[in-house]
């Protein structure tokens, strides 16, 4: 199945056909559907296999390394979305990362916290599950798949003490503009959350320009990682707020002092992770990272957005419903359209190794920087092919 020409296939910095030789399954696959899960990387199998080979043979216990991983991971991370360091913590998943901040956090009865309704539930439940202690949830309703910054500023009230939002919205991929809801919360003196699982490794995130206090992110999307791997960004504004909901051995202060039981909270990231973390997954998360580093976050977002505004082209030309925003400004690396028969076509396009999302009776297009022009050609050409025959 790798046909493509070159023509066209070099973005602006990148570089885009040395990349693709990492993923193997472009001989066989064209895929599309990097908002439900990203495919596996020649380098991040090679770093996880190879840190399997040590557990097993060489380096057993591992413990050494294993500080030097974490280490290279959170500095990674760090350098990615320009947040300190030490207020980078690894998680196994977004909605696990939430739910830190969710319970971390002291609430009074009456308080509130604002979502909106076109979320996934993964940036909903944490919330939605503090109404016990007295917390109210209210809903911005959204207009045509946008939430907008005038609806937000209507719905924010004296008790309102924390807004959270989704960098992408999962769906239609709507870009939120951060750096407006940013600004209203700084205004409000909200707790400002991002679920970032759908923008970031796609699209370039600063947290500190944002003023970001707390972003959530899992890796199996966009970033590429292996499964359960996912971290979160706590800013010093808030840090000390956050009390840690689950306390373990490795999150206090004088851990290797195992009879000091002492509970005193490591004073950076740590102190929300409290054993073992998933060493693989952080281990091929960091291949992930060092390759998106190298290629460039900037280099990367323009490639995603070349290929979204393209696809968003072919299928205007082929007369096709588009329900992703139009608007350059909110677009990210999800394009979604209506057909008249979207769950048969699902299937077709499967059948045929072209993988993308049934979503809500939509069909979701998600390509990566690697995704070539060629690749939204044979797309385009595969849906026609299928129209001729219903």
């Amino acid at each position: 199945m790798e046909n493509f020409t070159l023509q066209q296939d070099l973005a602006k910095g990148l570089d885009r056909y040395k990349y693709r030789r990492l993923f193997p399954h472009i001989d066989e696959h064209i895929y599309l559907n990097h908002a439900a899960l990203s495919p596996m990387h020649v380098r991040a199998m090679r770093a996880v296999e190879h840190n399997f080979q040590q557990r097993a043979v060489t380096n057993i216990e591992f413990w050494p390394d294993l500080v030097e991983v974490k280490a290279r991971f959170k500095n990674n991370v760090s350098r990615l979305i320009n947040g300190a360091s030490e207020n980078i913590s690894i998680s196994s998943s977004t909605s696990m990362a939430l739910n830190w901040l969710a319970q971390g956090l002291r609430w009074q009865p009456g308080d509130r916290i604002l979502l909106n309704d076109f979320e996934f539930p993964s940036n909903v439940y944490p919330f939605l599950n503090l109404r016990h202690q007295g917390v109210e949830i209210d809903f911005v309703q959204h207009r045509n798949g946008r939430i907008g910054i005038a609806d937000i500023a209507v719905a924010i009230r004296p008790e309102t003490r924390l807004l959270s939002i989704s960098y992408v919205q999962f769906l239609n991929g709507f870009r939120t503009d951060l750096a407006a809801i940013s600004q209203l919360c700084r205004e409000k003196n909200l707790i400002f959350c991002v679920d970032g699982i759908q923008g970031v490794g796609a699209l370039t995130i600063d947290v500190k320009a944002l003023h970001i206090d707390f972003l959530a992110c899992g890796g199996q999307k966009w970033l590429m990682w292996p499964l359960g791997t996912a971290f979160f960004y706590t800013s010093p504004r808030i840090f000390n707020q956050i009390r840690p909901m689950a306390a373990g051995w490795l999150a206090v202060e004088n851990s290797w002092d195992f009879f000091d039981y002492q509970l005193d909270f490591l004073p950076t990231g740590e102190r929300f992770e409290p054993g073992m973390f998933n060493v693989s997954g952080v281990v091929g998360a960091n291949a992930s990272l060092e390759m998106f580093l190298e290629i460039g976050p900037k280099n990367i977002e323009e490639a995603v957005l070349q290929l979204t505004d393209y696809l968003i082209e072919q299928l205007q030309l082929a007369g096709f419903e588009i329900i992703t925003p139009l608007e350059p400004a909110s677009r990210s690396g999800i394009v979604t359209f209506r057909h008249s028969d979207a769950e048969a076509l699902f299937d077709f396009l499967s059948a045929n190794q072209l993988h993308v999302s049934l979503r809500d009776g939509l069909i979701r297009v998600a390509p990566h920087f690697y995704n070539t022009e060629a690749e939204i050609d044979q797309l385009i050409a595969m849906i026609k092919q299928f129209d001729k025959h219903i």
